[in-house]
């Protein structure tokens, strides 16, 4: 959850500021991210422990799909407000996931 919440906030940097979000930039935010869910994966032994790890796997395709999205608005030469990402209903998805993730962590509850 740190990377793709690294990820997100790199995005919504670059988006207010107006620098380009790159292709190489996003990679290695979506490998890292693919490669700590594996690693949750292997670490998945009771029905919580499964039930938090679709919750992750979803925030990944979620966080997939909005950098996709950023990324296919720069290279049509679509502007980007800075704005854009405050109402933008995948951003919001990501964030109300993450704080039910955190919750669920902080409590030890799923």
């Amino acid at each position: 959850m740190t990377v793709i919440r690294e990820w997100r906030g790199t995005i919504v940097n670059a988006v207010k500021n107006g620098y380009p979000v790159t292709d190489a930039l996003m990679a290695n935010y979506r490998a890292e991210a693919i490669a700590n869910l594996r690693l949750a994966e292997v670490a998945v032994s009771t029905d919580s422990d499964r039930s938090a790890f679709q919750l992750l796997s979803s925030q990944l395709d979620t966080m997939e799909k909005l950098s996709d999205k950023i990324l296919d608005a720069r290279q049509n030469m679509n502007y980007v407000s800075a704005d854009a990402l405050r109402n933008d209903p995948l951003n919001q998805q990501i964030l109300n996931c993450a704080r039910a993730l955190a919750s669920m962590a902080a409590s030890g509850q799923f």
